[in-house]
């Protein structure tokens, strides 16, 4: 078998009056770059690269494209390894590393479809019933009182069947602590409530927001100061009583090795299609179990990035093992995303609160084209 083909598409949703704004910036649109790997037996895999669409566009078919064209999609670690070491000199992490994300997806995507078995199978096994899936949302809104549109947004989810909510902070202290009062006072002691302030504060400010709201028993602090600055995070984590979680922003398994050795996070997220794709979101998951730190996957974008992360929850091992361990978390983006909710036919389905695996082959989803080519920007 061969690859024939890397086809790269860059879809976008138009917002319309849904607009919304995390702590760095405000999303009026949902752009997001998917690829498909062609082969010569007419098995096809998906890929999604996290980050600038049209600069993964470039990347993937200027550079990753002639080196794939003719390989065994099979030899997954030599291609991973060749394609890192090609732009290793300009990019041991950023962009380069993302597109080569949605390339590992897609050949796990065909793995899976060649040999008839779900991605998790080949990862090793199905190694839990269920994953548990936490809303996230709650972001600044243009127009409204966020101490009455959170809360009532953190309920409906609730209601869906949700078991927790993650929520944005990062607009100003004062602002978070009421807003997370707001929500916690909604939906009670006892669900799940994490906040993620998306590096918005410095070392000082994040220390104080986490002293301001550890009384409502927040699950984890996210992203409290900027990626780069680990002694930040280690600074954060010995102040605060909350657990600190990361890793969206890192790459590879060495800033992984850096994060985790460095004493930064309690709680390592990161993101198959961002750190190098289902592969390395495996090796993580291992240094994760040599470093006593809990792995609860970052995900934000369509039904390729859900489903490449839902066979990972299902086939990592628990961290730390035990005859009763923590559920796996997996994060489910709930903001206005058309390529999450139909790109794969339907939304995910979760039955009292859980998810369950899928006996499909690959990803385990069958991609709508013609959405694709509706939304299609080049």
């Amino acid at each position: 078998m061969k690859i024939i083909d890397i086809k790269t598409y860059v879809v976008s949703q138009d917002l319309g009056g849904s607009k919304f704004a995390y702590s760095q910036n405000w999303y009026n649109t949902r752009t997001i770059m998917l690829l498909k790997i062609v082969t010569d037996e007419g098995i096809e895999g998906w890929g999604e690269c996290f980050g600038p669409a049209h600069a993964h566009k470039a990347i993937i078919e200027n550079y990753y494209k002639p080196y794939l064209i003719g390989k065994n999609p099979l030899d997954r670690e030599l291609i991973w390894d060749d394609l890192y070491n090609l732009l290793r000199d300009h990019g041991q992490f950023g962009l380069s590393v993302e597109s080569l994300s949605g390339i590992d997806i897609a050949l796990w995507d065909i793995a899976g479809k060649f040999f008839n078995q779900p991605i998790w199978q080949l990862l090793g096994g199905k190694r839990r019933k269920t994953i548990t899936p936490y809303a996230t949302g709650l972001y600044l809104r243009e127009e409204g009182d966020p101490q009455e549109y959170m809360p009532k947004e953190a309920l409906g989810y609730i209601e869906q069947g949700f078991k927790g909510v993650k929520m944005k902070v990062g607009f100003g202290i004062d602002n978070d602590i009421a807003n997370v009062k707001a929500v916690r006072e909604a939906i009670g002691e006892e669900l799940f409530l994490a906040i993620d302030a998306n590096h918005a504060y410095d070392v000082p400010t994040a220390i104080k927001l986490a002293w301001a709201v550890e009384e409502y028993n927040i699950a984890w602090f996210e992203e409290p100061v900027i990626p780069e600055d680990l002694e930040g995070y280690k600074r954060v984590r010995e102040g605060s009583s909350i657990p600190i979680s990361g890793g969206e922003a890192h790459f590879t398994r060495w800033g992984f090795k850096r994060l985790l050795e460095g004493g930064c996070v309690d709680i390592a997220q990161p993101d198959a299609c961002v750190t190098g794709g289902i592969s390395e979101v495996m090796k993580i998951s291992t240094l994760c179990s040599v470093n006593g730190i809990r792995l609860v996957p970052h995900v934000w974008g369509s039904a390729v990035a859900l489903h490449a992360a839902i066979n990972l929850c299902f086939a990592m091992p628990d961290m730390p093992p035990s005859l009763f361990p923590e559920d796996m978390l997996l994060e489910l983006d709930c903001t206005p995303n058309i390529f999450r909710e139909q790109l794969a036919g339907s939304p995910i389905q979760i039955k009292n609160g859980y998810i369950y695996p899928t006996e499909k082959p690959g990803l385990g989803l069958e991609v709508d084209e013609d959405l694709i080519e509706e939304y299609l920007v080049v």
